[in-house]
């Protein structure tokens, strides 16, 4: 039989980030990061093919929601400012996703926060912004990549309802639970029951497959790949109690051992990732490599983990690991994973 390594690259296209690009204004939002970084890293990757001799392809989930609408006029801001630079993207080979937050404004603290809370308005953005993307692309999304990995039922429930075929947030094992009944500044997610394999989720919990009697979604998840390392995944537990200031991290480490990092790190903390992809092909004779990054990863930045020569080491590395296992590499969208089940 066969072993492949599928290498799905998406690319969650936020604004640009303060503490990675110099110069973003105070009063709006910047995107270099994607006007630049989206060619920038198409050229500098096309000469690691796969073993059907293809370049890299991509996946780019555009905002579209609530702050889009709220900053820049309209919720497909984004989608029709750019669409010729999109659709251009998109006959390369790529695929154009959404990557829909929640963010909210609180007025009496000047911030933009997660909005957990509000069920029934998360359900009104999406399909809003849902409706707002298919204005200026007809055909709609097909792949989604919530922000932070932000879901619950409700949210599932509605993409699969508007016929969203691939959802790529998952994190198996890895959890960030608000802060008590406050509403947290950081945002947070609940992966932790979730498997490391593609499935269509159950209607009573979209983190797990279904039980006898429970029904399941059309929408598949395909969680990212995430390393079940002992070693480093208390070392993501510390780093993320540090950040979050909540020791509960600490113990989610030692009950389920879980790191993520994404394909622009530095190579020495892609190491774990590299394990990983080895132990399910072993396992499986075949493996997926799911992973999300940012665009202003993409461009020269002040951060200094993340950068797109980092990101050409490790996919040279993930080839180099597939030769060793007589293995083949190919690179997909995320639209079709669904395909290769």
């Amino acid at each position: 039989m066969e072993k492949v390594i599928y290498v799905v690259i998406g690319c969650d296209t936020d604004p640009d980030r303060d503490y990675f690009v110099k110069d973003i204004p105070t009063d709006n939002l910047s995107w270099r990061g994607m006007l630049e970084g989206i060619p920038r890293a198409k050229d500098r990757l096309q000469h690691l093919v796969d073993s059907d001799g293809n370049p890299p392809v991509f996946t780019w989930l555009l905002r579209a929601d609530y702050q889009i609408k709220q900053i820049h006029g309209g919720y497909n801001y984004i989608l029709s400012s750019y669409k010729e630079f999109l659709l251009d993207v998109e006959k390369s080979g790529d695929e154009l996703g959404w990557h829909p937050h929640f963010w909210y404004y609180d007025e009496k603290r000047k911030v933009w926060y997660q909005n957990s809370k509000d069920v029934d308005w998360q359900v009104e953005i999406l399909r809003e912004a849902y409706d707002a993307y298919r204005d200026v692309l007809p055909k709609g999304p097909r792949t989604v990549r919530m922000g932070w990995g932000y879901h619950n039922n409700h949210t599932f429930d509605t993409l699969d309802k508007l016929g969203i075929e691939v959802d790529i947030s998952g994190l198996p094992g890895l959890r960030i639970d608000p802060p008590g009944k406050r509403e947290p500044l950081s945002n947070y997610f609940d992966w932790s029951i979730t498997p490391h394999k593609l499935y269509h989720p159950s209607t009573v919990d979209y983190r797990r497959e279904p039980r006898t009697g429970e029904n399941s979604y059309s929408l598949l998840e395909a969680p990212n790949l995430v390393a079940r390392s002992p070693f480093w995944g208390m070392l993501s537990g510390l780093v993320l109690a540090r950040k979050m200031k909540d020791i509960r991290q600490i113990r989610y480490a030692l009950a389920t051992p879980a790191y993520m990092s994404t394909i622009t790190v530095k190579p020495a903390l892609f190491k774990p990732m590299l394990a990983q992809i080895r132990k399910n092909l072993m396992n499986d004779n075949r493996a997926f490599y799911i992973t999300p990054l940012h665009p202003d990863e993409l461009i020269d930045n002040m951060h200094p983990v993340y950068s797109l020569e980092n990101m050409e080491v490790n996919m040279r590395s993930i080839l180099e690991l597939a030769d060793i296992a007589n293995a083949c590499v190919r690179y997909i969208r995320a639209c079709d994973i669904k395909d290769h089940i």
